[in-house]
């Protein structure tokens, strides 16, 4: 079984080969006559042209036939593998809620645990089946409220916050569109598959 990318070069080889015919001019044998690539004499070169030219096509459309057959299979696995994707988007998607609800929930019960026992002064349980302390942390900054902090660092003290650049695609666009020279940067079209 031919894979595609061997099936997209026999076309190559096709289309070469059709030149060929166009072109085809055959030897001749000591008294001047078309002969073919094996020796035998060419009574009609029209006839005979025309006889390869059938044959290139015969050949096309095979291989036409495959080809069409090979891209549809792997449209065919293209589609099973974006819905496994999506799938799986939402998957993690719905793990990603359960795990942040679940640190809420070790958050909260860490918090009511330690509570607890700051109340009657215990700081320490050694049980077979849980050990547990209080211990003071190495000092950090306490922003109980990190959205408006940020707000507040944004316009004052930009040095206290670290950023993730990413580039706004259609920004540099619209500026190339605008005529401002954005080194680095072109506007262009790309290709792409679409599967339905």
């Amino acid at each position: 079984m031919s894979s595609l990318f061997n099936i997209s070069s026999n076309f190559v080889d096709l289309f070469d080969k059709f030149d060929e015919i166009a072109n085809f001019e055959p030897d001749t044998d000591a008294n001047g006559s078309p002969i073919d690539a094996t020796g035998y004499e060419i009574s009609d070169v029209e006839a005979y042209k025309n006889e390869m030219l059938t044959a290139w096509f015969d050949t096309l459309t095979g291989i036409e036939g495959e080809f069409t057959a090979k891209a549809e299979n792997i449209g065919v696995y293209l589609k099973q593998l974006k819905v496994e994707k999506e799938a799986i988007d939402k998957e993690v998607k719905s793990l990603k809620a359960r795990s942040a609800a679940k640190e809420r929930q070790i958050d909260g019960l860490k918090t009511y645990l330690m509570n607890c026992m700051d109340a009657i002064h215990i700081s320490k349980i050694d049980e077979p089946r849980a050990k547990i302390s209080i211990r003071n942390n190495a000092e950090s900054a306490q922003i109980p409220d990190e959205k408006a902090f940020i707000d507040w660092a944004d316009k004052q003290r930009k040095d206290l916050l670290k950023y993730d650049p990413r580039i706004i695609k259609t920004a540099v666009m619209n500026a190339i569109k605008s005529g401002d020279d954005i080194p680095g940067a072109t506007v262009g079209r790309t290709r792409s598959i679409m599967v339905r």
